[in-house]
């Protein structure tokens, strides 16, 4: 049987650094309608609306808005999607001055269908994502050591990925993987990621370990500490999250609530963590946060409208002791 452990924090953080995020923006085609259509088959929706995405995006500015001060590195392209993407930026208090405007392709897109019940599938063309590259994260060197923590996603090419999370972890900064669209990772990749947050999906990808409840949650975080990960965040939607780190693991539920669009919920989750993290929380509370502010996202449509505020993530956990 899965048993609760306590978690020693063993994992120190600089307070008030901030943090950056190095990752994709996409710009998101919503299309709502009853279900979703099968192979080959063409339905009618309901709805249509534009917005700023991309997991790398996402996550930014949900770390912004639960106050932390957040640099967003990235690339986009020359184009309308681009410069919505920037005025988005300083509309949200991201940090945009390490955003890369690529004169040579289109800022990436993504569209995403939703179904009445707020479940959703995505298909992303990476356009200006995949010209990130090395020398750019050299590029913002300086700045990023000037970071406490550092997110990462896998929306821009594996290799460039892959030389981030190793030169951020060696310049002492502390880095948090979001596996998602997840890959098997290098083996010796994992001893540089002090944080990783796969969901269930994708911690069955990477481990190969069929993540469905708690305890095999708990098997899979074990298997990726193992490899070397600092501390591993397995989230399972509204049944919680299990966090395991070489001292234990401890179960975490999540709030109940109505799901309205769960697209981006995993995207809050992770932006509030880093935001929680980089002013010095501890883990415990760093989920938790992360986990009201997941479940007050997916009771509004969209992603970046839906992101909470830090004052409601506070009123809702206070609402949700009392």
């Amino acid at each position: 049987m899965f048993t609760e452990v306590s978690i020693s924090r063993d994992i120190k953080m600089n307070k008030d650094k901030g943090l950056a995020v190095i990752g994709s923006y996409n710009v998101g085609l919503f299309l709502k309608g009853e279900r979703l259509p099968q192979k080959n088959e063409t339905i009618i929706g309901d709805e249509f609306y534009e917005g700023g995405g991309g997991k790398g995006s996402n996550q930014a500015i949900a770390a912004s808005k639960c106050g932390a001060h957040t640099r967003f590195i990235c690339r986009i392209g020359q184009d309308k999607f681009g410069q919505d993407a920037l005025e988005m930026y300083k509309k949200l208090g991201v940090d945009s001055s390490c955003v890369i405007v690529d004169e040579a392709i289109h800022s990436g897109i993504s569209v995403i269908l939703i179904d009445k019940d707020g479940a959703n599938i995505i298909s992303v063309v990476p356009g200006a994502n995949f010209n990130l590259n090395e020398a750019d994260i050299d590029r913002y060197e300086d700045i990023i050591k000037s970071t406490s923590l550092v997110g990462f996603q896998l929306e821009n090419k594996l290799k460039v990925v892959d030389y981030a999370i190793r030169k951020v972890h060696s310049w002492g900064v502390k880095t948090l993987l979001d596996p998602a669209p997840a890959v098997k990772l290098p083996n010796d990749l994992y001893s540089h990621i002090d944080y990783i947050k796969p969901n269930e999906t994708e911690a069955t990808i990477l481990t190969g370990i069929e993540v469905r409840d708690h305890e095999s949650a708990q098997q899979a975080g074990e298997w990726l500490v193992k490899k070397g990960a600092g501390c591993a965040i397995v989230t399972l939607g509204d049944k919680g999250s299990v966090v395991v780190t070489e001292s234990g693991s401890e179960i975490y539920e999540a709030p109940k609530v109505k799901a309205i669009d769960t697209t981006g919920a995993g995207d809050v989750f992770s932006g509030a963590l880093m935001a929680s993290l980089a002013k010095g929380e501890q883990i415990e509370k760093s989920i938790k946060f992360a986990s009201h502010a997941a479940a007050l996202s997916v009771t509004k449509l969209g992603v970046v409208n839906a992101i909470p505020e830090l004052v409601e993530i506070e009123q809702f956990m206070a609402a949700q002791k009392g």
